[in-house]
């Protein structure tokens, strides 16, 4: 018998593409935005998942992979941050009407460019020439003129993610450093100047999102620590659940390895939270308690057993863990979304 009681979610739309999505970016009316893994590739999608145009992007020479892509939320400009530069195109996509140059990021480095609620300035990382600091600055969106900068971290050793907050004049700036480390600051744009503070409080976890009533937030553990939830705006820590908890005398999946948390937690509504484990496996968590209420099943996804030797195997004796299919979960336009390892793009109703 299952520990879990199982909740099963239909299909609603399902695209799929010869590479991986690697960014995927809402646009007004329920249309997204998307680049490839090894692609010089930009998307838009319908709010159905069919697609409206497709863009090579003009003037990359650099390795793909490595390119961030955002959008001001009215749709008016696109953002590619790329190995080399950052350029911001028109709604379309066919049109560059700015260029940042600059230094050269590491692999697996860089940052997204990050539009103000308001849509009227653009803040994007510059990595740091040898011996100096990454630097944050901010343009207007309208002249694409710098009018704030900022010295951040030692340079080529982070990537860099903008989260947007309850409070618009407030946004979130995360650093990680790989597995080795992560790290929160609080950014604020206060008389033409930056203001940064760092939160200690949250140091080693990774961002996850805010529940829709504004007042607290989610994040996963970076390596098997608890699962925290900080208030918003004081950024406490009010509650916490270790990972033994959550997979307490889990059955579905026996394995040598124990299963734990992959990294990526989301608030779905003030009531729950979902999990996406190591394994692959959705997890629907109680805010309350914070133990597992669910488990997601979405149509599609299927798990593979593999032995100690990293080789798939259906004996039940030589199980040491298990994968599924599934690359990315995000919540966008109150869908969930799932990239699959065989391309695919899948839209479901939210698991509420």
């Amino acid at each position: 018998m299952s520990q879990f009681l199982h909740i099963k979610l239909p299909s609603r739309n399902k695209l799929t593409f010869t590479a991986n999505p690697v960014n995927v970016v809402p646009l007004p009316d329920g249309e997204i935005l998307m680049n490839f893994a090894s692609q010089p590739l930009i998307t838009k999608l319908s709010a159905n998942l069919e697609i409206v145009w497709e863009k090579i992007m003009q003037g990359q020479n650099a390795n793909y992979v490595s390119s961030k892509l955002s959008a001001s939320s009215d749709g008016r400009l696109i953002a590619v941050a790329g190995i080399t530069d950052v350029r911001i195109l028109d709604a379309e996509g066919s049109m560059v009407l700015h260029t940042v140059e600059h230094g050269s990021w590491g692999w697996f480095l860089g940052a997204a460019c990050y539009f103000s609620e308001d849509n009227k300035t653009i803040w994007y990382v510059l990595p740091g020439d040898k011996n100096e600091t990454d630097r944050l600055q901010v343009m207007d969106a309208f002249t694409f003129e710098v009018i704030a900068s900022y010295p951040l971290l030692e340079s080529h050793q982070y990537t860099y993610a903008f989260h947007t907050t309850p409070n618009n004049g407030t946004i979130l700036l995360e650093a990680a450093a790989g597995q080795e480390k992560s790290l929160l600051m609080q950014l604020q744009l206060n008389n033409g100047g930056i203001s940064l503070t760092e939160l200690p409080q949250c140091e080693d976890m990774i961002m996850g999102n805010f529940a829709p009533s504004g007042k607290e937030f989610v994040m996963a553990p970076h390596d098997d620590g608890p699962l925290k939830i900080y208030s918003f705006p004081e950024i406490t820590r009010i509650a916490e659940q270790d990972q033994e908890a959550i997979f307490e005398g889990s059955k579905d999946f026996p394995a040598a390895e124990p299963d734990s948390i992959n990294y990526s937690v989301f608030f779905v509504d003030d009531n729950s939270i979902l999990v996406v484990s190591q394994f692959g496996r959705l997890l629907l968590l109680n805010r309350k308690d914070l133990r597992c209420k669910a488990e997601v099943m979405p149509e599609g996804i299927e798990f593979t057993a593999y032995n100690p030797d990293g080789n798939p195997t259906t004996n039940p004796d030589y199980i040491f863990d298990y994968s599924s299919n599934i690359i990315n979960v995000m919540i966008v336009h109150n869908k969930l979304l799932l990239t699959t390892g065989d391309g695919q793009l899948c839209s479901y109703d939210l698991p509420v």
